[in-house]
């Protein structure tokens, strides 16, 4: 078995990371924009703000995830899943950008624990 760990985790971080900050910019936006035509324009601010920061967070975290990929692999994995769960809320919204994003991080949470096994 080769002792050789993959670069892919930290490849699908970095794509993932630079795709999902501007997702998350416009799963804010887009979600208070379409909020504010309803009758609920009130919480319009608030629920804009929430896909946004869930984005944003998801984004970092999956690009965390990323560069500690070949020294802390199962952790890397599991914060490759958070990243995904938390970019995949703002699909909610619309945002088929976070689709991308979702995938990519399932991907370096798989090569991830793939790193894992390989030591």
């Amino acid at each position: 078995m080769s002792s050789e760990k993959s670069s892919v985790p930290l490849i699908m971080g970095i794509i993932g990371g630079v795709i999902g900050l501007p997702s998350a910019l416009c799963a804010g936006a887009c979600t208070a924009g379409l909020m504010s035509l309803s009758e609920s324009a009130a919480d319009a601010g608030e629920i804009g703000s929430f896909y946004l920061w869930m984005g944003v967070i998801g984004a970092v975290i999956g690009l965390y995830a990323g560069i500690i990929g070949k020294s802390k692999s199962k952790l890397s994995g599991g914060l490759f899943i958070l990243g995904a769960l938390m970019t995949g809320i703002t699909m909610i919204a619309g945002n088929m950008i976070a689709m991308i994003v979702l995938i990519l991080f399932m991907i370096g949470a798989g090569f991830s624990f793939k790193n894992a096994k390989s030591n």
